[in-house]
C-alpha cells in the first residue's frame, strides 16, 4: 500500500507539474519593434519617444541642409551615462512647438552630461534656414537637458528617434521651412 501510495503521489505530481508548465507563457524573443516616424507638427503640437535608463549623455549635434527641398535636419547623438556610444532606443525625451514666438524645446530627462557646449550648438547652427537662435541648459537638480530652438516663422517640425544598431542612437528633427 505504501508503495502504491507513492506511486499515485508521483502520478499526480507529474500531472499538475504539466498543468502548470502549459500554464506559463513561452519565452519567446521579443524583437523591439521600429517606431513610426512622427508627424510633422504646424503651428503647435507635441512629439515623445525613447527609453528610461540609468542616464544619458548629448554627445554631439549635427546639421545638414537642402535648399532646394526647404529642409534640415538635426542629428542629436545620445550615448549611455559615461559618454559612450550607445545601441538601442535614446534616453526619453519630449519635444514640443510652440507658437508665439515659434520655437522647439526638447526636454531629455535622465541627460545630466552633454559632451557638445552651447557655444558649438550655436556654431553648428549658423546659417540655418530656419533656426533664429538655441540655447542648452543642464539642470543638474533634475538631472535633464533642455534644447531651445528659436525658429523661424512658418517652420514646420517633425522630430522621431532612431536606435543605434551600428552607431550610437539618435534623435531627429527634420525642420520644414516654406
Amino acid at each position: 500500500m505504501n508503495y502504491m501510495g507513492r506511486i499515485s503521489g508521483l502520478i499526480l505530481a507529474l500531472v499538475f507539474s504539466a498543468t502548470a508548465h502549459a500554464a506559463l507563457p513561452s519565452k519567446k524573443k521579443i524583437a523591439a519593434k521600429p517606431q513610426p516616424v512622427s508627424k510633422i507638427l504646424a503651428g503647435e503640437g507635441a512629439s515623445f519617444g525613447g527609453l528610461a535608463g540609468s542616464g544619458f549623455t548629448l554627445l554631439d549635434v549635427r546639421r545638414t541642409a537642402d535648399a532646394k527641398k526647404k529642409i534640415e535636419r538635426l542629428v542629436l547623438d545620445v550615448g549611455d551615462i559615461q559618454g559612450a556610444p550607445m545601441k538601442g532606443w535614446p534616453g526619453y525625451y519630449y519635444a514640443e512647438l510652440k507658437k508665439n514666438p515659434q520655437r522647439l524645446v526638447i526636454d531629455f530627462s535622465q541627460m545630466p552630461n552633454a559632451r557638445i557646449n552651447q557655444q558649438q550648438i550655436k556654431q553648428r547652427l549658423q546659417g540655418s534656414m530656419a533656426v533664429r537662435n538655441s540655447q542648452m541648459s543642464l539642470d543638474p537638480v533634475d538631472n535633464s537637458l533642455n534644447l531651445t530652438l528659436d525658429l523661424k516663422q512658418n517652420t514646420k517640425v517633425r522630430v522621431y528617434q532612431v536606435a543605434g544598431k551600428k552607431s550610437t542612437s539618435k534623435v531627429v528633427v527634420d525642420l520644414i521651412t516654406e
